[in-house]
């Protein structure tokens, strides 16, 4: 009797051993799908980090310190600078890091698209441009900001949406300087970023006011 009593009492211990490992799936019942979810997804930009990059960017432009601005530059795309909110690309400046350096540097003056009204060609050194179309006013103490929305609106047409679809952005604006001019003299400046390899870099700079 104690032979058949291990016997059933083995047969017992099969069968609840067999519900359990039916009711666990194994690896490779996983589907594909399954498995890329549990894969981690890559983290999207968000308005702190990009504030406090940019506010990094505008401290380097105000301190003139142009080589630590540089460091913000894309790795591969480089920065384009646009004078006006509409951003010419077979005009605009496209510039690596190395670019704007050398640039800098050498104190030589290039073509950086054209005057609005007149269609003058923007002839001016690196820090030339930049002290007149990108710090040309303390944006760190500019009276509005905004997270991808644009704020100064005049009445050129601005491309920023079709130019870069998907790139976030900051803008820094200034409703003006002068009463007498009612609004005319408005000033903004936008930073547009891009990820690489997990971190934002700077990928275009826009100047943008009123234009005729």
């Amino acid at each position: 009797m104690k032979h058949f009593g291990f016997f059933y009492f083995g047969i017992l211990v099969f069968l609840v051993v067999s519900c359990t490992n039916t009711d666990r799936p194994s690896d490779s019942s996983l589907s594909k799908d399954t498995i890329s979810d549990l894969k981690p997804t890559d983290t999207l930009a968000d308005e702190e980090t990009l504030t406090t990059i940019a506010t990094e960017i505008l401290t380097t432009l105000k301190a003139k310190d142009y080589n630590a601005f540089a460091a913000y530059f894309h790795p591969t795309e480089g920065v384009l600078f646009s004078p006006y909110g509409f951003i010419d690309t077979t005009t605009s400046k496209k510039l690596t890091r190395a670019d704007f350096i050398k640039l800098i540097a050498e104190h030589s003056t290039v073509n950086w698209g054209s005057y609005d009204g007149t269609g003058e060609t923007i002839n001016l050194t690196g820090a030339q441009y930049i002290t007149k179309f990108v710090y040309n006013a303390d944006y760190l103490q500019a009276e509005k900001t905004a997270y991808n929305q644009i704020i100064g609106k005049g009445n050129s047409l601005n491309n920023l949406a079709k130019i870069y679809p998907k790139h976030p952005f900051i803008e820094y604006y200034f409703s003006g300087f002068n009463k007498a001019y009612q609004g005319m003299d408005w000033s903004s400046l936008r930073l547009i970023f891009k990820q690489y390899q997990s971190s934002y870099y700077l990928v275009a700079v826009v100047h943008d006011q009123w234009t005729t």
